[in-house]
């Protein structure tokens, strides 16, 4: 079973986030290495069971882990 990344990134303006671009990253690797992966690049746990995020003054970036098996794409 794998999972994908969904990467979603917004620009910040003022009080709102715009979303600029999102980016599906499949792969056959488990979830616990994806997680290294995301810790890595500086990601940080946001409360979610599944979601991570990286922030700046003018740039968000949420990253989803989503189990292939149960993905429901709207």
């Amino acid at each position: 079973m794998g999972y994908t990344i969904l990467f979603s990134y917004y620009e910040i303006v003022g009080e709102e986030a715009r979303l600029i671009d999102e980016y599906r990253l499949p792969s056959s690797q488990q979830k616990e290495s994806l997680e290294t992966l995301l810790r890595q690049q500086n990601y940080e746990f946001i409360g979610n069971v599944d979601l991570w995020g990286i922030r700046t003054n003018k740039f968000m970036s949420i990253a989803e882990i989503i189990n292939n098996g149960r993905e429901n794409i709207s």
